[in-house]
C-alpha cells in the first residue's frame, strides 16, 4: 500500500437479490420510457433509481419546463410521453395547455404509468460495478443501505443520463465538446413565491407574473450591474424565467457553473456547493433592487444540481452537426427532432442557438442507441451516440423519454425473440414504435433528406474520464 490507495477487501461473492427479463438502470425520463415500454412489449421488468422517486431532472433537477419538440404544431413525442404529461393534470399539475409542470405531479405520475404497466420499481440502489463477458453484461452490483448485492437481468437500459451502466461495462464514449473538450455548464435550478404586497396598488395575484415580465429590463439591468461589481458572480449572461403552475411560482434557470464533470463525485458536490452560492447571491440583489421581489420567498431549490451533459456513449451508429442541418432521416430513424441546436457556453458567458426550420425535423437512427462494445446493452437516455452539437438538441426532456421508448421496446423484442437487442433490426423498432402511436411517418427512400441505414462507420474519438 501507497500513500495515495488503500488495500480494501470487498466480497467476492455476492446474493442475487434481483432477476428480471430486463433491468433499467435510472428513472429518469428516459428510463420511465424505457420501462414502460418494455413492460408493455410483455418483458418483465425491473427498474433502478437511485433516489427515492422517479423522474430524473424533471424532479430531482426541477428542470422546467418541457422545451418544444413539434412539427406544424404537433408534437413529435407522441406516445408514453405525452401520457406522462397528461397524467401530471390529474394532479392538476400542468398549467394549461403549457409544457409547464409540478415536479411534485411528475413524481406521482410517472409512478402511476409504471406500476400500472407492471414495471417493479427499487428505488434508493445505485450501480456500482458490472460484470461482463463476452460483450454481454452477466450481472450489475448495487450498492444501498443494505450493502452490496446483485441484479440480473437477459437485456440491460442504461438511463442513467450520464452513460454510467455503460462505462462500468467498459463502453467507449465521448465527453464535452470537441473544441475545449469541456461538456456543457450546469445549472442548479430554483424558484421564489412573488408576494403580493408587492404589486403596484390595484394588482391582484393574476397580476404578478405579467408585472414581473413587465420588468425584466430592469431585472437584467440589475443582473449585469450586479456582475459587474462582482456582487453576482454567474457566468450566464443574461436572468431566465419562466412562469410556474402557481402563477406567484417563477422558475430560475440561471445559475451556471463551468468546468466541472458530472461524472466525477468530488466535481458534482463543488459544483452543487458553487450552485447555491449563485443562487443566495441572486436573491440577494433581486430582493434589494426589484420592486417585485422585495418580499419574495424561496419556494424550493433543486435536490440535484442539472447535468446537460456528461458522457455520450459511442454506438453502431453516429449523428453529426451535418445530419441536424440536413434534416437526415433514416431507415430505422426511432426518433424525429426539430428541437434547435441549444449549447451553453461550457466554458464561460454566451448560449448558441441553431435553429432547425419550423418544419423540418432530423432523426436518431436505431443504431445511436446500440454501443458497440456490449451486445445486450440499450442505451436509453441522452448519453446517445451523438456529437456536441447533436447532443445539445436531443438531450431536452421529451425526446429523452421517446428515446427510452424505443430502447426498451428493442430490449423486448430481443427478450421476445431469444437474442441481443444488438441483433434487433431497427427498421422493425420503428415499425413497432409506429404501432404504439409514436409520431414517425413511413420512411421514404426517395425523399432526398434520407440517408439510408445508420452510419456505422462515422465513430468519433472515444474519451476517458474517471469517477
Amino acid at each position: 500500500m501507497n500513500e495515495s490507495t488503500l488495500q480494501v477487501s470487498l466480497p467476492q461473492e455476492l446474493p442475487i437479490t434481483a432477476e428480471s427479463d430486463v433491468i433499467v438502470v435510472g428513472g429518469g425520463p428516459g428510463g420511465i420510457g424505457a420501462a414502460i415500454a418494455a413492460a408493455r412489449e410483455g418483458a418483465g421488468v425491473l427498474l433502478i433509481e437511485h433516489y427515492g422517486f422517479l423522474g430524473g431532472m424533471a424532479t430531482a433537477g426541477e428542470v422546467n419546463p418541457f422545451m418544444p419538440n413539434h412539427v406544424n404544431g404537433e408534437s413529435l413525442d407522441q406516445g408514453i410521453f405525452e401520457e406522462w404529461l397528461d397524467r401530471m393534470r390529474v394532479y392538476n399539475g400542468v398549467r394549461g395547455t403549457s409544457r409547464v409542470f409540478d415536479p411534485n405531479a411528475a413524481r406521482l405520475a410517472a409512478e402511476d404509468l409504471c406500476i400500472e404497466a407492471g414495471v417493479d420499481l427499487l428505488y434508493h440502489h445505485r450501480a456500482v460495478h458490472v460484470e461482463t463477458d463476452d460483450r454481454h453484461i452477466q450481472g450489475v452490483v448495487l450498492h444501498s443501505k443494505g450493502g452490496l448485492t446483485v441484479a440480473r437481468a437477459k437485456q440491460y437500459v442504461d438511463s442513467t443520463g450520464d452513460g454510467d451502466l455503460a462505462a462500468l461495462a467498459g463502453c467507449a464514449f465521448e465527453y464535452g465538446s470537441e473544441d475545449s473538450g469541456h461538456a456543457q455548464p450546469m445549472t442548479l435550478c430554483f424558484k421564489l413565491k412573488l408576494d403580493p404586497a408587492d404589486l403596484p396598488e390595484g394588482g391582484g395575484e393574476k397580476d404578478l407574473y405579467s408585472t414581473l415580465r413587465s420588468d425584466m429590463g430592469r431585472v437584467q439591468e440589475v443582473y449585469k450591474k450586479a456582475q459587474a461589481d462582482g456582487r453576482i458572480e454567474c457566468l450566464r449572461e443574461n436572468v431566465l424565467i419562466f412562469r410556474g403552475v402557481d402563477a406567484r411560482v417563477v422558475h430560475f434557470n440561471t445559475t451556471r457553473v463551468i468546468h466541472r464533470a458530472g461524472i466525477k463525485g468530488a466535481e458534482l458536490s463543488a459544483a452543487e456547493i458553487e450552485g447555491r452560492r449563485q443562487l443566495r447571491q441572486i436573491v440577494e440583489v433581486l430582493r434589494a433592487e426589484v420592486p417585485i421581489f422585495r418580499n419574495a420567498k424561496l419556494h424550493s431549490i433543486a435536490p440535484q444540481i442539472g447535468v446537460r451533459e456528461s458522457r455520450r456513449i459511442l454506438g453502431r451508429a453516429y449523428v453529426t452537426l451535418d445530419d441536424y442541418r440536413a434534416g437526415r432521416r433514416f431507415a430505422d430513424g426511432i426518433e424525429r427532432v426539430n428541437y434547435p441546436v441549444d449549447i451553453h457556453n461550457p466554458d464561460g458567458t454566451g448560449t448558441t442557438f441553431l435553429d432547425m426550420p419550423k418544419n423540418i425535423w432530423y432523426e436518431i437512427p436505431f443504431g445511436c442507441l446500440v454501443p458497440r462494445d456490449i451486445d445486450n446493452l440499450a442505451i436509453g437516455s441522452r448519453c446517445i451516440s451523438v456529437d456536441h452539437g447533436v447532443h445539445s438538441s436531443v438531450r431536452v426532456m421529451p425526446p429523452v423519454c421517446s428515446l427510452g421508448q424505443a430502447a426498451g421496446t428493442a430490449v423486448a423484442m430481443a427478450v421476445a425473440g431469444g437474442v441481443d437487442v444488438a441483433a434487433v433490426d431497427g427498421l422493425e423498432v420503428r415499425r413497432r414504435l409506429i404501432r404504439q402511436g409514436r409520431n414517425l411517418p413511413p420512411f421514404d427512400p426517395e425523399n432526398p433528406l434520407t440517408n439510408p441505414g445508420a452510419q456505422s462507420d462515422r465513430i468519433g474519438k472515444a474519451g476517458s474520464l474517471s469517477a
